[in-house]
């Protein structure tokens, strides 16, 4: 395109444009920065300090209650605990004895036991018992075979005694002789009671009151 008055120019041109972008200054903050040289000598300072007498009196003295509060009552729970277990252990081993002479179709023992898992001769039953087959009626396991079940012995605190020496299942699941007891005691406290009838049967009970253990 010519424009008259001007010479006539050949070739192309580009027309280039430059921005400039503002320069922003940073200004200064109102608020100059705290030093902390201050506060971490403080915080050392606390850091290191000890506890005084009248704070370790108190937490002393916290701790001394709560351990006279809680101890005994964590106690009791603990004996509670060893009851029912020591009661459920003695119902559970009655009645699987008395399936298993039922099922065998043999006469099968309960008794105390001794440390080479023979019968004692008594009726305390605390340091263990047993129960095992007696197809010929000796009172005493013939082989180790014969032992079908055994226990160890109570927990600190906890005895048992019987009012026969052993409990003698015939092979229709009746008890022989009159209804057997099995008395646990925690203490000198009787904590319950577990009996057997004639038919076999396993009952358990827990004395309402406070009872003294029958000696």
């Amino acid at each position: 395109m010519t424009v008259p008055g001007m010479p006539a120019m050949r070739g192309h041109f580009s027309y280039t444009t430059s921005r400039r972008l503002p320069i922003v200054h940073a200004l200064p903050s109102p608020h100059p920065p705290r030093s902390t040289c201050g506060m971490e000598a403080g915080a050392m300072k606390r850091s290191n300090a000890g506890v005084t007498l009248i704070e370790m009196m108190t937490v002393l003295t916290v701790l001394a209650v709560s351990l006279t509060i809680g101890l005994p009552a964590f106690a009791d729970t603990l004996t509670r605990l060893r009851v029912q277990t020591a009661m459920h252990r003695i119902t559970a081993d009655l009645a699987a004895a008395r399936s298993t002479a039922i099922a065998r179709r043999s006469q099968l023992v309960v008794c105390p036991r001794d440390a080479d898992h023979r019968c004692r001769n008594d009726s305390d039953w605390t340091q263990g018992w047993m129960f095992f087959l007696d197809p010929d009626g000796n009172r005493q396991p013939d082989d180790t075979a014969d032992i079908l079940g055994s226990r160890e012995a109570m927990p600190r605190g906890l005895t048992v005694t019987t009012t026969r020496r052993y409990l003698r299942y015939q092979h229709d699941g009746r008890s022989a002789h009159s209804n057997q007891t099995v008395r646990l005691c925690a203490g000198s406290e009787l904590a319950g009671t577990v009996v057997v009838n004639n038919l076999g049967r396993v009952r358990s009970a827990r004395p309402p009151k406070a009872t003294a253990c029958p000696q």
